[in-house]
């Protein structure tokens, strides 16, 4: 094993222990020592990729964002199939959605879709302001849909989002 497919094995374990823990308990209640420990891994590793806690939760949703915007090329979708692709991303990753939501952390989420939606320096002042109402519009939706337990699928969502009966 190289050292990149070390690393790579050290994040997953260290991401992994640390969604254990918090599915157990809050995370200003979770040490860096237990996350290591559960990890198998030594503090060095731990610091030498993370300089929080946070940084774990941040990485991961980054992670897995990007690896659903690779899958749901903007070159190919509309901005409302982006959306329809994003709730079943969410669908998908429902547990993890739904324990960041539950542990009161889904502002990252939140942060990570504005930077997406408002990415784009060169948009003017008005386009800029649309694209952040938007963005908000769309996290305030979903995290509603957690709050709810996620009943509705992700095209009954779409369907609400767009006053379109299901097909």
């Amino acid at each position: 094993m190289d050292n990149i497919e070390k690393n790579r094995y050290v994040r997953t374990a260290i991401t992994e222990a640390l969604l254990d823990l918090l599915a157990e308990k809050e995370l200003d209640k979770i040490t860096v020592s237990e996350i290591t420990a559960k990890a198998e891994v030594g503090r060095v590793s731990f610091y030498r990729n993370y300089k929080t806690k946070e940084d774990i939760l941040k990485q991961h949703l980054l992670s897995i964002i990007r690896k659903w915007s690779a899958d749901a090329s903007a070159d190919r979708l509309s901005p409302n199939e982006l959306i329809r692709e994003l709730f079943q991303h969410m669908s998908v990753h429902k547990d993890f959605y739904t324990l960041l939501y539950q542990k009161d952390l889904f502002y990252l989420f939140r942060d990570i879709l504005e930077k997406l939606m408002v990415k784009d320096s060169a948009l003017s002042n008005p386009e800029a302001y649309a694209a952040a109402f938007a963005s908000y519009g769309l996290y305030g939706w979903i995290r509603e849909w957690l709050a709810r337990g996620m009943q509705e699928s992700p095209e009954e969502l779409y369907a609400f989002l767009n006053k379109r009966p299901i097909a």
